[in-house]
């Protein structure tokens, strides 16, 4: 393991490259104070099962290394957020416009929600939205969790429908509340220095978009879902990355996203918990094995 400035003990920061740890949820807390302490921090990778990497935790720093591919150059690892469809990841540079095609612009929400009986106990997961593509699957799962978690700004999103820009702003909040992608990695081309450590030519880093997009010095309150949060000023979450590398499948995600939350909002009555939630045992993909609902209507 490399001993340079800014490396943590392995016993404080490892906890993030276990399966096991995400299984209960992202630990915030331990990111919040990552990020106050050592915003990049080494990682031994043993417990992940791959080669250890540089954490890069902060929402400033892990901006300056998205926009900078020719220094932190993206790997092509089968594990991207957002493909366009169902049959494995895309490649970092196809043909401008060749994956729209792939592109639903005119989801199946309804339909898909028609799924969902009332007042009986449904698994949004596996009987819901189980013929969607993993991430999307995942996206989607979140986003609607986002709302079963903040009842109150369901209510005002549901009163507030006809507001296109207030829905842009929730789908936005979304994704960077729920993140469904955790981490990227890259592969260093030349030595440089990033959040006080310096980084040597062919060291691993792995991006965290989910501490990016809970840094408090961004996002006030990063642990609430808060739906007007994007309402004024431009997108600044990174969960697709960021510039001319973002994700392919960002297009995607918030075409699906946002026909999901006008679909449940122009359905009458709540959605509610119907137990707990079972998350995916991954360090890097974000989303559930099962999200029991329920639709009490009016």
């Amino acid at each position: 393991m490399p001993q340079r400035r800014g490396a943590l003990p392995i016993s404080d920061a490892g906890v993030l490259d276990s399966a096991d740890t995400y299984a209960r949820g992202v630990p915030y807390d331990r990111l919040e104070r990552l990020r106050t302490r050592t915003p990049v921090v080494w990682l031994n990778g043993r417990s992940a099962g791959r080669p250890g990497a540089w954490a890069v935790l902060r929402y400033g720093d892990v901006h300056h290394a998205l926009v900078h591919p020719e220094l932190f150059a993206p790997q092509v690892d089968g594990v991207l957020h957002g493909p366009a469809s169902g049959d494995g990841p895309l490649p970092d540079d196809p043909p401008d416009g060749a994956h729209d095609a792939l592109i639903d612009m005119d989801p199946p929400a309804r339909e898909m929600l028609a799924r969902i009986p009332p007042r009986e106990p449904v698994d949004f997961v596996g009987q819901v939205a189980a013929d969607l593509p993993e991430t999307l699957r995942n996206t989607l799962s979140g986003g609607l969790y986002a709302l079963l978690r903040h009842p109150a700004e369901y209510v005002r999103l549901r009163e507030e429908q006809r507001d296109e820009r207030l829905v842009d702003s929730a789908v936005e909040e979304m994704l960077r509340w729920w993140t469904p992608v955790l981490h990227v990695r890259r592969t260093m081309q030349r030595g440089t220095v990033i959040g006080g450590v310096p980084l040597l030519a062919g060291e691993d880093v792995t991006l965290w978009l989910v501490s990016a997009n809970h840094d408090d010095e961004v996002f006030p309150d990063p642990g609430l879902f808060v739906a007007d949060r994007f309402l004024t000023g431009p997108r600044t979450h990174l969960c697709f990355g960021f510039g001319h590398r973002a994700c392919l499948g960002a297009r995607l995600a918030r075409v699906h996203l946002r026909a999901l939350l006008v679909a449940l909002l122009e359905r009458p009555g709540l959605p509610q918990m119907a137990g707990e939630p079972v998350m995916l045992r991954s360090s890097v993909r974000h989303g559930f094995v099962h999200l029991p609902m329920r639709w009490t209507p009016y």
